[in-house]
């Protein structure tokens, strides 16, 4: 019963939401056994939910889904496919949830419209969030604190809301939408949220569809790029691109920089200088620009745009078009901006054109001691602009921290200080004290993983008859699932060596990195399929492919049909919805497995334990040749400081005093960042890993 209701509430089993509601099913309706045999399907659907009802018929019916496991992943058996809540539960939804929600309105045919709807995608599905209660002496707005309410009813100008780790960002966002539109009686198709990853987008848009029923299908949710792709797609023309616009994959790019005579390798390499520039305008050196400019000719030649290009064309379209520009500003009357502090100089500039005037509607939200893509064009002077940018902002701070224990929240401050963009910062945390922050040395990177393994088995509470008879699983509070743990690391390479302990102890794994979509293998292979078998409905080729590809990844192919089905028959679509998505949204939430992810990847999830692994000089901060500069070092700074407050309960920081990096073995010196760790918070240790025992005599049989 656990299982069935860790599905339907999309957590993990051991979370505190399935425990106080399987607790709440027993005191109503008796025995575990009696509620998933005995109990009539309508006294549950009346009293529990349709959709809970539903899931109990499936199971006693044997209507389950299995899916295989793969590369140190248990398999799953399920009840529901993932179309069926990315549509809105079809079956039912449970404790009060908002009905499905219809298609878009159509929009009076024009000669040029505004902007053409986006199609409604299904992507990997977020937790489903419930409403807080409305009305009332409070209103929609009772569930906030002070200052998120002060955030959210500000509707004189724009607004910068400062706003720490753990301190409610998108759910303020959303609830000021909310607030908006039911409350100030704004028209929902003249808002616009914007964030950074499909999907933050979708978290975002399944709670406005909680707090707004069918009225948030008319909000438009997306990401920059996402954006960049609507205004290219409508008005394309204007520029000369061809219509329908495909986005490039990286295979593409590779190719058309290997026609101009250059290698695989050279090509490769060229790639990320060619995204810098194109983000930030910044010019290259003459060969650079030379490159560049055949580079974008061979692809307009053949009907593509590269990822950079949807931002950095749709700024032009709008500077050179004024009867566009207004459109568009007509449209979205009401901006608000997630992760504000990520933007780069485009982004920026696009917002500008879409909100020019200094007291315009617009709601940015972000912190810029989360600052971490400045190595591929985001800029946090944009966020510390802003105030400049638009003189009558109201500037609000969030301060309370919902998700880490004081503990946590006090070491993560404390190693933030030095390089804090926040000069006012303080960070309240809600759950008081906690287990203090371990810092743990180990003698190399295979002891490291180990130290990994045999802390997760003590969480858990045993993995193998091993770890129970060797007494690596004893004396810890074993109320810890899988799903509760992440192993954040800074460079993908360092995820090998984890894979393969964590494999061997039997512990399942889910990785996941900030890599497109369309740089994966599988992914590749299958567009590749599809264009040279173009017979037969999208869904029903995407089908064949996977049969005849079974080592794809389950949670991949739960994408790709979602996707499919989603685009219909309209391949360019499909192909744009994936160039538009990392392997980072593939994340599920309801996998029992350790989250193995970069730092990067990590940005926006939490976790109740956390290990950050390789906090080492030469990994974190991450230096190749031993020198940084300060904005460098900043940035890594910030990155750890992301990673530290993923942690809600537990958080392990660990080094090897001996590694293999970049061909040969080093003796590194434990990161300069932990040595600004509050000691009141910290505990630090040396880790040793446990060897057979020797000596004493084997007993015979006989």
């Amino acid at each position: 019963l656990q299982e069935v209701l860790a599905e339907i509430e999309n957590k993990g089993v051991g979370t505190k939401a399935v425990r106080e509601r399987y607790e709440r099913l027993l005191r109503t309706f008796g025995p575990e056994l009696t509620i998933l045999r005995e109990v009539p399907l309508e006294e549950l659907q009346q009293r529990a939910g349709s959709l809970l009802a539903e899931a109990i018929r499936r199971m006693r019916a044997g209507e389950v889904i299995r899916e295989a496991g793969y590369d140190g992943a248990y398999g799953v058996i399920r009840l529901f496919t993932d179309a069926e809540r990315a549509q809105g539960n079809a079956v039912g939804l449970l404790f009060d949830l908002p009905e499905p929600t219809p298609p878009r309105k159509e929009r009076p045919a024009a000669s040029e419209p505004p902007l053409p709807p986006p199609t409604p995608v299904a992507e990997p599905v977020p937790p489903p969030l419930h409403a807080p209660p409305s009305n009332g002496s409070g209103g929609l707005l009772v569930g906030l604190d002070p200052e998120q309410q002060a955030a959210a009813t500000h509707i004189d100008g724009p607004v910068l809301v400062v706003a720490g780790p753990g301190t409610g960002k998108t759910r303020t966002l959303t609830y000021r939408l909310a607030y908006l539109i039911k409350e100030r009686g704004v028209d929902p198709a003249q808002c616009l949220a914007v964030t950074f990853t499909r999907r933050a987008a979708d978290e975002m848009r399944t709670r406005l569809q909680a707090l707004l029923g069918e009225a948030a299908a008319d909000i438009t949710v997306t990401t920059f790029h996402g954006l960049g792709l609507e205004l290219l797609q409508a008005y394309g023309g204007r520029l000369g691109l061809p219509q329908p616009l495909r986005v490039a994959t990286e295979a593409e790019q590779r190719a058309v920089l290997e026609a101009q005579g250059l290698s695989p390798t050279q090509a490769q390499r060229l790639l990320p200088r060619i995204s810098y520039r194109k983000r930030t305008g910044q010019p290259g050196d003459e060969r650079l620009e030379t490159t560049l400019q055949a580079y974008d000719r061979a692809l307009r030649e053949s009907g593509r745009v590269d990822y950079d290009d949807l931002i950095r064309l749709s700024v032009q379209l709008l500077e050179n078009y004024p009867d566009v520009a207004d459109a568009c500003r007509e449209r979205f009357r009401w901006i608000a901006v997630d992760e504000f502090q990520d933007v780069d100089a485009n982004q920026y500039r696009l917002l500008w054109l879409l909100a020019p005037e200094a007291d315009a509607r617009l709601f940015v939200i972000g912190d810029p001691d989360q600052a971490i893509y400045g190595f591929r064009g985001g800029d946090v002077r944009c966020f510390l602009q802003f105030t400049s940018d638009y003189p009558p902002t109201r500037r609000v701070l969030l301060r309370q921290n919902y998700r880490s224990t004081q503990a946590i929240l006090e070491a993560a401050a404390r190693m933030m200080a030095p390089a804090s963009l926040v000069p006012d910062r303080e960070l309240v945390a809600v759950r008081p004290g906690g287990v203090p922050v371990e810092v743990v040395a180990c003698p190399s990177e295979r002891s490291e993983a180990i130290f990994v393994a045999e802390t997760i088995e003590k969480l858990i509470g045993g993995t193998s008859y091993y770890a129970l008879d060797s007494g690596r699983a004893d004396g810890e509070e074993r109320s810890y699932t899988f799903g509760d743990v992440a192993v954040l690391y800074r460079t993908e390479a360092q995820a090998a060596e984890l894979q393969e302990v964590l494999a061997q102890a039997g512990i399942p794994y889910q990785r996941r990195s900030h890599r497109l979509l369309t740089e994966l293998p599988e992914v590749a292979a299958l567009l590749t399929y599809l264009e040279e078998n173009p017979e037969g409905p999208l869904t029903e080729r995407l089908e064949r492919w996977a049969a005849a590809n079974a080592p794809a990844r389950e949670a991949l192919l739960g994408v790709l049909r979602a996707l499919a089905t989603q685009c219909g028959d309209n391949l360019e679509a499909f192909r744009n919805e994936l160039a538009l998505r990392s392997e980072a949204d593939l994340w599920d939430a309801r996998a029992e497995g350790v989250s193995l992810l970069t730092l990067h990847a990590a940005k926006g999830l939490e976790f109740r334990v956390v290990f950050i692994v390789g906090c080492e000089e030469g990994l974190l901060p991450l230096t190749y040749d031993g020198r940084i500069d300060p904005d460098q070092e900043a940035e890594e700074r910030r990155l750890l400081f992301v990673g530290m407050t993923r942690a809600q309960e537990r958080l392990f920081l660990t080094h090897a005093q001996r590694r293999r990096w970049l061909g040969r073995v080093r003796t590194p010196e434990p990161s300069r960042f932990l040595a600004d760790l509050p000691a009141r918070f910290v505990r630090r240790r040396t880790h040793t890993v446990r060897r057979s025992p020797t000596g004493g005599r084997q007993l015979e049989l006989f």
